[in-house]
């Protein structure tokens, strides 16, 4: 214990001159923080040290707290600061001084900037915009973007898309437009982002105009690598060995390296209906397999290690590998039935004609010899005359019907 208190009383002696003298000098925060928009989501935070700081045998760093839109807090020598942020909700900051001194800290009070948010009515800006990139064989990126008009915007609002990505700006020329005639598509076939880099940022900027109201602007940052639409898996193989199914491919077209990327394995055994789903990180699959199915196979590839992950590749497209046996064995037990019953029926028919046997199972039916009377005479004779006024029916019928009369009526 002795000990103990020994020790606290000589930190005290050796601690507490430094002490006093740090409370003997006053510590005054920055002067003229300023804040300006330097580029699309951009904000230069500046400020100059206060010209009665005692600097001798001090040494001065300034903490910077970023309080709109997004807190964070960090300390710098520099008396500026750049900061990457969506403004359309405005953007708010505090800075101090901080002032050390043989491994002690004192500091100033806060001095406080923001911005306002930009004029616009509420719920004009465009909602749930969503972007993708693409590398494309000529090893550039593309860029594509959609997104919702606001609930409040005027139906002749038109949107005008923005991008950014480090100090370059670009201005979208090819829009696609809704049945109002409103921008909600906007497609970069080229930019400037940079393929293979990592974690960089693109800042989106929708703006508008309306005869009606102000549209309020909207942004969003993305990070490259999560919204990169990754390219389909190349030259997917699929063959048997003995037992197993075994696939290989080839990484999507990509300035990463192959072991950066991860695998989705899709297998159907079109025999049982079942499906399966497995996930690699080579460039190849063994799988046993029941030989006497059929199977289905499709790849599709994503990020993995190097960067974040992004969308999902398309399905490679659909190989088949394998034979359903059974089915084999029934459409060939069919064919040789069906070609079998032909040929017996073409033989029989061939040996009955070759020996005269038609006549004997289906003889001609016999003409008689004496002809009958026909019923009903094609041929008849029409009486002109009666030999008397009255014609009577067989049968005896009516009386006075004059011959003509009969004739006209039943002929």
């Amino acid at each position: 214990m002795m000990r103990v208190c020994l020790i606290l009383l000589w930190i005290r002696i050796l601690v507490q001159p430094h002490i006093l003298q740090l409370k003997a000098v006053q510590v005054f925060p920055p002067i003229n923080f300023t804040l300006t928009v330097s580029a699309l989501a951009q904000v230069l935070l500046s400020w100059k040290p206060s010209p009665n700081q005692e600097q001798k045998n001090y040494t001065i760093r300034y903490d910077v707290k970023i309080l709109t839109p997004v807190f964070e807090e960090y300390d710098t020598t520099k008396t500026h600061s750049f900061q990457t942020a969506v403004l359309h909700n405005g953007f708010s900051a505090h800075v101090r001084t901080l002032l050390f001194h043989k491994g002690l800290q004192m500091t100033s009070d806060w001095v406080t900037a923001e911005l306002q948010p930009p004029p616009g009515a509420e719920n004009t800006a465009v909602t749930d915009l969503s972007c993708v990139t693409h590398f494309t064989v000529s090893s550039t990126v593309s860029l594509h973007c959609t997104w919702l008009p606001g609930k409040e915007a005027p139906e002749d609002t038109k949107y005008f898309l923005f991008y950014r990505y480090e100090t370059y700006t670009e201005e979208c020329q090819d829009y696609i437009k809704d049945k109002w005639n409103r921008n909600v598509e906007c497609r970069f076939s080229v930019t400037h982002i940079a393929p293979g880099e990592i974690d960089e940022l693109i800042v989106i900027h929708i703006n508008g105009s309306s005869k009606y109201a102000a549209i309020k602007p909207f942004q969003q940052l993305f990070n490259q690598n999560a919204i990169e639409k990754v390219n389909v898996p190349r030259n997917v193989t699929v063959f048997l060995e003995q037992n197993d199914l075994v696939a290989t491919w080839e990484k999507p077209l990509s300035t990463f390296p192959k072991g950066c990327f991860e695998y989705e394995f899709y297998l159907i055994n079109l025999k049982s209906g079942n499906e399966q789903v497995s996930k690699t990180y080579s460039h190849d699959f063994r799988l046993r397999i029941d030989v006497t199915g059929r199977y289905s196979v499709q790849i599709r590839a994503n990020h993995h290690k190097c960067a974040v992950n992004g969308f999902w590749s398309d399905w490679s497209e659909t190989l088949y590998i394998g034979e359903n046996k059974q089915e084999n064995l029934i459409v060939w037990s069919l064919t040789v039935l069906c070609v079998s019953t032909c040929s017996t029926v073409t033989l029989i028919a061939i040996v009955c004609k070759s020996q005269h046997m038609w006549r004997k199972l289906f003889p001609p039916i016999p003409t008689p010899r004496i002809k009958f009377r026909d019923p009903f005479p094609i041929h008849y004779e029409r009486a002109r005359s009666c030999p008397s006024e009255t014609w009577l029916e067989p049968g005896g019928l009516a009386e006075g019907l004059p011959c003509s009369a009969l004739h006209d009526n039943v002929f």
